[in-house]
């Protein structure tokens, strides 16, 4: 009986012991396999979400038009003649075009000027800056600040020539004759809104006309 009680005491405290050193069966190795493969799925569609949520980067469209193409030279000049003066003015420019419809450019500007009653040659020397926008083939407006280093009369008894600084501001339009792909005929109209007595030009209106290659 002793040795009974021995026996079933040694069973009871070895069983839970082996129990515990049991490999898992194959119904938990499955729910482990589905587990993980279903953790690696949740990862992956994470990621690819992660992904796209990222914004695209920007893309930059670049200029491949060759030099020649982007710029431009032109050549206005205006002349006028009347009772009191003989009038000119030419300037030499350049532009850069971009690709659409605007261009910039600036240039340096000679004004000549006699004045008939006084018999005295005037001069201006200065240079402008311009913005112009071809509005269709043939039209375009236009704008431009220039400065002028003029010569005028200030006294005519006795006759007295002077020099200012004189600065204009012009808003217009105008319209090219194509002559070629790159070269062509403009003439313009433009209103000088800062025009005053001092001014080079007899009037606020200004028409001119250039060649342009």
């Amino acid at each position: 009986m002793k040795h009974l009680f021995l026996s079933l005491f040694i069973f009871l405290w070895a069983t839970p012991c082996l129990l515990a050193q049991n490999p898992a069966g194959p119904d938990t190795l499955l729910k482990k396999s589905e587990g993980a493969r279903i953790d690696s799925t949740v990862k992956t569609e994470a990621a690819a979400t992660k992904q796209q949520e990222q914004p695209a980067k920007a893309h930059v469209r670049r200029d491949t038009r060759p030099l020649k193409d982007r710029i431009n030279f032109d050549l206005p000049a205006s002349f006028w003649v009347n009772p009191s003066q003989i009038f000119g003015e030419i300037s030499i420019l350049v532009s850069y075009r971009f690709p659409k419809i605007l261009s910039i450019g600036t240039g340096p500007t000679y004004i000549f000027n006699y004045q008939r009653g006084a018999n005295k040659y005037l001069n201006g020397f200065g240079g402008k800056v311009f913005v112009k926008a071809q509005l269709l083939k043939f039209l375009y407006a236009f704008t431009e600040y220039q400065g002028i280093n003029n010569q005028y009369i200030s006294n005519w008894t006795p006759v007295t020539v002077s020099k200012e600084y004189t600065d204009s501001w012009f808003v217009g339009a105008g319209f090219n004759i194509r002559l070629g792909r790159r070269s062509g005929i403009n003439m313009s109209v433009l209103y000088d809104l800062l025009h005053d007595s001092h001014s080079p030009y007899n009037s606020a209106t200004t028409y001119r006309f250039g060649f342009s290659f």
